[in-house]
């Protein structure tokens, strides 16, 4: 019997049930006070000249503009509008479009890749929310770091007149580090 006024017991499972939650809570603190390392670029432009399947380029992107579309043409890099004629890809923040057709190629890395593949090409979808579904995820999204990492898999664009480039993600900030410059390593395919 229990005496008037004394608690009764708290049973089992409910500390138990505590004691996780309060595990946790502390994990997500500390997993969002760590700091992380991740790779910044500067901006760079393309270069003078093209490059070569044994030579392949870098360029970073100012992709920082939340509403403007950054546009970039792989033989005479980034492009001003409204002079955007014959651009191959269109950068705004996380978002990447490309003028004709992508295939993600998951089977190799982006030094082994060398010729287009025949098939497995997606258009880009000019809509309201435009996209392009091969390059809609090249990045993993920390929730707990806000940040964005690059997947390192390997995309073949193949633009207007038939002709193919390959192209990897390296990064997504400017020194700061700031988000919305996408670094992009890239090179022509036979």
């Amino acid at each position: 019997m229990r005496k008037r006024g004394a608690r009764p017991p708290i049973p089992a499972p409910l500390i138990g049930v505590a004691v996780l939650f309060g595990a946790v809570m502390a994990w997500l603190i500390i997993a969002s006070l760590v700091p992380h390392q991740i790779p910044t670029y500067r901006l760079r432009p393309a270069p003078s000249q093209p490059p070569s399947l044994l030579a392949p380029d870098t360029v970073t992107i100012d992709a920082r503009e939340r509403d403007d579309w950054r546009f970039f043409a792989f033989a005479k890099g980034p492009l001003t509008p409204p002079d955007t004629s014959g651009w191959d890809l269109a950068f705004r923040r996380f978002h990447v479009i490309a003028a004709a057709d992508v295939a993600w190629i998951d089977t190799v890395t982006f030094d082994a890749l060398r010729a287009a593949p025949p098939t497995g090409y997606v258009p880009t979808t000019f809509e309201r929310d435009t996209l392009n579904p091969a390059l809609a995820r090249w990045y993993h999204y920390s929730m707990f770091s806000h940040l964005l990492r690059p997947k390192h898999e390997v995309y073949v664009v193949r633009s207007r007149g038939a002709h193919y480039t390959k192209l990897e993600f390296l990064g997504y900030y400017c020194p700061g580090p700031e988000p919305g410059c996408v670094t992009i390593r890239y090179a022509p395919l036979p």
